[in-house]
Order: C-alpha cells, then structure tokens, then sequence
C-alpha cells in the first residue's frame, strides 16, 4: 500500500463531525492503528538505515527518506514480541506529530478505514495503565483493532521528544494579580499518562482541576452542570476547557464545536492541547471556535496560555 500526504483521499475531514480515519496494520499477526492525521506516507524498509551505537533497545536507526534523517523505531520490538526478522517485505509509517517525523516498522499494512469516535472505546484498566501504549479500541464484527499511543512510545524513547514531569512552568499563583484557586479546568484526554502530567502542573500552579477521559464524558459533565435546577452561569462550575483532539466517543473538535453551540456554554473559552497541531489543523480548530490551539508537549507555553485566558473571565 503506498500513501504519501499530497495523495490521501479525503484525508483531511471536515472539522467537528467526530470522524477519523485510521490505517490498520499488523504486528506479529496482531492489528493495531493510527490516525491518518498522523502518516505522512509509508514506504518499503528502507535499503540502508544506521544503527545508533548505545541506543534504546526498540530504537532501530536512521534513514535518509527523501533528503530528510528520520528516526526509525522497531514497534515490534517495542511491544514486547520479537524484532522483525524480514525487513525486506516490512513497512516503515512515516509519522508527523509533536512537530517531529518518526518512522514506525510494521510487518504489514492492511487498509484504511472511515470511522465515528463513537465507534471506538477506551481499555478496560487493564490496558489504559500510565505505562501502557494502547490508548483505544475499534471493535469490528471479526476483529479488534488496538490504536496506539504513538506520543507514549516516542517518550519512552526519547524522553526529550515528549511530555515531560519535570518541565518547568510559572507556579507564581499571584502572578498579575490572577487568583488562580478561584479558576477551574475541566481536561478532556485520553491518555492516563498525558492526564496526569496535565492535571499535577495545573495543580501545582494553584489551579482547580477536574478532568474526563474523553469527549463524550466530558460533555455528559456538562450537560448535567447546565441541567442542574440551581444552574445559573457556567463560570459557577467551569471556567477553562483543555481538551485533546483524538479522543473515544467524542472527538476533541467535536466537543468544542457542541460547547460553542451551546447557549448556555458558547462563552466557555476551549483550547486544543494535541500533537497534531500544524496549519491545517489550527485551521480546523478555528474552525469550530477554539480559543487557542497548542502543540504537545509544550506544557509551559499551555499553563500560559491558561493564565492568559483566566485573567481575562470576570470573577463571579
């Protein structure tokens, strides 16, 4: 299967209909996935790639694909099963997230497919661990798919390519006068690991937070606040929406775009945390009336931004 970015067939969705598409493919005989909005293209193993003396054990080298060094890493390896024997006949997904290209070596590729987020679950606690790389579940009639935290794996890697605990962000919690203990944060993210990073730092800064594993959930969260018979201003409950795009049952885009068409919660300020922030998808997320988009994994820009945003929501 050959794919490159210029050829995609309606890759690009529309923003905020909660769809995705994802190319399925083999790992040991296992299926697993990953987002479309990801691959920039897949190619054949590569006739040379460089082996890194002292490198991570799933690290498999580098190669020059299209005047470009791209790191290559081994998922096979990586997930525990053997190394890929026949690299001949493997396949290397050229990948674009966090503003780095990555290249992931898979046995096969199989298909693309057009799905709802609504079609895809989250795991069960035995697979949504902080140290686990299977972030979601599509579920077909004569198969399961497993998508992966491609974020995650990079991490585990390469530390620096990555989120970080230890990234250094403004704890001053009276900076410019901004009170913010008297602001709550709801986040939307699906990954654990991703989760806890966000809410610790927020909360270290002094801010209230209170968090969903997904769009859906967090729009069920809500639904309810604004339904409640004592509801009187959204501000009472939430003040600042962080959300991630790809997300089970409800997309991150999808989220913001029913919060902004909402009477009762149209003014409640939403930012884009995700890595696949670029040109086209900061597009998108104007699109459906984001406040701000921004790139992973630069907490320090997003804490920010937040206080940006919370100085300016009048107190109640």
């Amino acid at each position: 299967m050959a794919i490159n970015h210029a050829g995609k067939t309606n890759i690009l969705l529309e923003s905020g209909t909660n769809e995705l598409e994802i190319v399925e493919f083999t790992i040991d005989g296992n299926l697993y996935g990953i987002n479309v909005a990801k691959v920039r293209e897949i190619i054949r193993y590569p006739d040379k790639v460089i082996h890194i003396p002292d490198s991570h054990p799933s690290f498999e080298g580098i190669a020059n694909i299209r005047g470009k060094v791209i790191p290559i890493i081994n998922l096979q390896r990586h997930l525990g099963t053997s190394a890929i024997t026949n690299k001949e006949s493997s396949y290397i997904i050229i990948s674009e997230f966090n503003k780095s290209m990555v290249g992931f070596c898979v046995n096969s590729v199989a298909r693309i497919h057009r799905l709802s987020w609504s079609m895809i679950e989250s795991p069960n606690g035995l697979l949504s661990t902080e140290q686990g790389c299977v972030v979601a579940i599509v579920k077909f009639d004569d198969r399961m798919v497993l998508l992966l935290d491609f974020e995650k794996i990079t991490a585990d890697i390469n530390p620096d390519s990555g989120m970080r605990a230890d990234t250094a962000i403004d704890l001053n919690k009276e900076k410019q006068g901004l009170d913010r203990s008297s602001k709550t944060i709801l986040i939307a993210e699906d990954s654990n690991y991703i989760m806890k990073i966000i809410v610790n730092k927020l909360k270290e800064a002094g801010y209230q937070v209170c968090s969903a594993s997904d769009g859906q959930k967090a729009w069920d969260h809500l639904t309810s606040i604004v339904n409640d018979s004592s509801f009187r201003t959204i501000n009472d409950h939430v003040n600042i929406i962080i959300t991630d795009i790809e997300m089970p049952q409800m997309d991150g885009l999808h989220l913001i775009k029913n919060i902004k068409s909402h009477d009762k919660l149209k003014h409640l300020p939403c930012i884009v945390f995700s890595s696949l922030i670029n040109k086209e998808m900061s597009l998108k997320c104007k699109s459906v009336g984001a406040d701000a988009e921004i790139s992973k994994p630069e907490l320090g820009n997003l804490v920010e931004f937040v206080d940006g945003i919370a100085s300016r929501i009048n107190p109640n």
